[in-house]
This record gives structure tokens, sequence and C-alpha cells, in this order.
């Protein structure tokens, strides 16, 4: 049986290989696809790492996630807005110092900062009001509760914000030419910003669960929570440190959504959040590197398999998440990096 797994598993590997082979030098512009995905990715690792842990931790699929992009991105969009304008009052020798075009990276990188903050309790708020109750309900009902608590929080951000699409002011210069031998990849600032960011948190995040006691005791209720709550874990506390980071990991994803792709809307958090599944079930559900794994497959597959193709518009990218996800679960519901189930 481990011997069959192991095939399975270098199956999907070697398939993953060839089509990144194919993308790079037989696709024409296929590196700035694969780049272009690398950036799309990195932003769905972040979303995907909450909703694993959720999974993990707390035994149920949670629908209302997609909400903490929204959340994310609107309260920094009605907070730099301000900023920008009070900040060369208040500070003009730093305007004079680096320019318009950075003070207006400066408000919306204070605006991520509160997104994370608000997101965070929100979640947090969330779980002890609602979930807290329900912790010894079947998964049915929590998911239930969580379709409820999306459009609830969804409603919320229309009425406050609107339900049109709304845009950062910042100014997003055409990407930069770097030239290799075989490739030619253009990238901008932002973008390059974007991916650094995104690989630097995930780095801390293994860190933090690695080394951290908070980090320990939160992998070690992922494994067993009844042991962990004999073996003097606090795990109220725990679940609580579950929902802020996941929140805040996907406040600043929605963030990034809004600066790379120019606008967002209400609706933009549950239309990533087919992705977001998709790149939990690819890389194993309940793994959050297995999360971070599925999401930069899902964000490159999106574009190296319907960008080159002309003929396809890109509105049909999220079928490609939902393509390899229902493959997933055909031949290897544990995901890439899961461990089958032991029964018996």
């Amino acid at each position: 049986m481990l011997r069959e797994i192991d095939r399975v598993r270098g199956i999907l590997w070697s398939v993953i290989v060839v089509t990144m082979g194919w993308a790079l030098f037989f696709v024409p512009d296929g590196p700035q696809y694969v780049v272009n995905g690398i950036r799309y990715g990195s932003i769905l690792m972040l979303g995907a790492i909450g909703l694993s842990l959720t999974y993990k931790i707390l035994n149920f699929a949670n629908f209302s996630h997609g909400e903490f992009i929204v959340i994310g991105a609107f309260v920094t969009y009605a907070i730099h807005g301000p900023l920008l304008e009070a900040l060369p009052q208040w500070f003009p020798a730093l305007l004079n110092l680096i320019g318009d075009e950075y003070m207006r990276y400066l408000a919306v990188g204070i605006g991520l900062f509160f997104s994370v903050v608000v997101a965070s309790l929100v979640a947090m708020g969330i779980d002890r009001v609602l979930y807290r109750r329900m912790r010894k309900s079947a998964a049915v009902v929590l998911i239930i509760a969580s379709f409820g608590m999306s459009l609830f929080l969804r409603s919320i951000v229309q009425a406050i914000w609107g339900t049109g699409n709304k845009a950062y002011a910042v100014l997003i210069k055409p990407g930069t030419l770097f030239d290799f031998e075989l490739f030619r990849i253009r990238m901008s600032t932002l973008e390059i910003a974007t991916v650094t960011i995104a690989l630097l948190l995930i780095v801390l995040l293994h860190l933090f669960l690695k080394y951290t006691r908070t980090g320990k005791a939160m992998r070690a209720m992922s494994d067993n929570v009844d042991l962990a709550r004999i073996s003097g874990v606090n795990t109220e506390r725990m679940i609580a440190w579950t929902w802020g980071i996941g929140a805040g990991l996907a406040a600043i994803a929605g963030v990034f959504m809004g600066l790379n792709f120019g606008a967002f809307n209400p609706n933009t958090g549950g239309l990533v959040l087919l992705s977001l599944f998709a790149a939990v079930i690819l890389g194993g559900i309940g793994s959050p590197y297995g999360a971070m794994l599925g999401g930069l497959i899902i964000g490159v597959a999106q574009n190296i398999l319907v960008a080159p193709a002309t003929s396809i518009s890109s509105q049909y990218q999220p079928a490609v998440a939902f393509s390899l996800m229902i493959a997933m679960l055909l031949i290897r519901p544990q995901g890439l990096l899961g461990e089958a189930e032991r029964r018996g």
C-alpha cells in the first residue's frame, strides 16, 4: 500500500515538473506566465494557510474565510485615503525625502497594519460569540454556520463601503525587464515586493510554529486536541491564536490582491475562496505547509494553462483550480504532502 502511495505521489510530482518545463521552454512568453503565477500563488498561500490551520485544529471547512480577505482590503482602503492627505501635512520633510509615490505606499502600509489588527480581532470575536458555543457540534453544522457568517460579513462590508469596485491610490509603474540567457521576465517593484513579503511572512510563520512555545502548542493541538488539553495546553487560547493568525494573513492577501490587480469589491473573497480550497486540498488538508505548496501550484497553473491560450478568457482561471481540486480528490485525497489515514 505504501509503495502504491509513493508511486502516485511520484507521478503527480512528475506531472508538475513536466508542466513547468513545458511552460518555460515551449510556451510563448512562458517564463512571464510562470512569474505571474508565482506572484498570484504567493498571495493564495497567505490566504490558504489560515484555512488549513482552522480545519486542522477546529475540524471544519470555514466558508467565511474569504471575507477576511475582503475586510483586509477595505479597512486598508478606508485608512489609506485620509492618511494620504494627512501625512504630507504632518511630515512635510518625509514627503520631500521619499516623494509622492512612496508616500502613497506608506499610507497603504499603515492601513495594512490596522487591517491585520481589525481582521484578527473580528475573527477572534466571531469565534468567541459563535463557534465557541458550537465546539462539540457536527462538522456540517459548523460549515452551515460559517456560510451564514460569510453572508453576514459580506453584507456589513456592502453596507459600509457599497457594492462597487474600489482601488488604492498608488502609482503602479511598468515592470522592469530582467534578461537571462533563456528568459525575458518583466516584474514591477510592487510585484517583487509582493513575492518577497509573502515569502518572508511564510518563513516567520514557520519559525513561529517550530520554535515558539505557542507555535508548539498549536502543533500539539493539531495532532490531538484532547491530549494537548490533558498536557496543560490552554486550548481556547491556542484557538484564538489560530483565528488571529489565519485572519491576519488573509487580510494581507486581500491588500496584495487589491494592489496587484487594481480593483476589489465585496465579492472578491467569495470568488477567490474556491482557489483557496483547491490549494488546501492539493497540498494536503490540514497541513499549513501543504497549503503553501498548493497555493503556489494553483497560482502557476491558472496562469500557464489558461493565459497562453488566447481563445480562452482569463475568467475561466478558477475552472483550473476546480479541475485540479477534483483530480486530486480522485487520485490522492490526502494531497501532495498529506498522509493517508490508517484504518483499523
